[in-house]
């Protein structure tokens, strides 16, 4: 017997799912060290505001995203959380400004967290992808 909230909606009740190309499958995150090293040495980079992006061509067919921000520069866990969840966010409904078969790296280096909202972290990420050719 499966628990009351797995089963199917009432008849007549409409469950919201996100658009599928608004989605952020687990394969489209940038995970291991040695591909954040990759982007780092053989990628573009371009910088704003306390930003950087870098990104580099990968042979997947779709782009993955990673971020690197450390303890060192933004000391509390709840603000590294909320930076990277805006900046997540923009990518994931911004995806199809930004170019597909690319891997993307967003390093914060500085505090943003009670500045930045949701519209600064878009503008920020599409702004970034556009200097350095990765938006359109």
């Amino acid at each position: 017997m499966t628990p009351d909230h797995c089963q199917d909606p009432e008849p007549g009740i409409k469950v919201r799912s996100a658009a599928p190309d608004e989605t952020f499958p687990k394969k489209e995150h940038l995970l291991k060290s040695k591909e954040f090293s990759r982007v780092y040495k053989k990628g573009l980079s371009g910088r704003m505001a306390g930003v950087i992006l870098y990104c580099l061509a990968n042979d997947l067919g779709y782009s993955r995203l990673g971020f690197s921000i450390g303890s060192g520069n933004i000391k509390r866990a709840t603000s590294r959380n909320r930076i990277r969840r805006l900046f997540r966010e923009a990518y994931r409904k911004n995806k199809d400004k930004i170019k597909t078969g690319f891997d993307i790296v967003v390093i914060v280096k500085k505090d943003l967290s009670t500045d930045l909202t949701y519209d600064s972290a878009k503008e920020t990420l599409l702004k970034l992808a556009k200097d350095i050719r990765l938006a359109a």
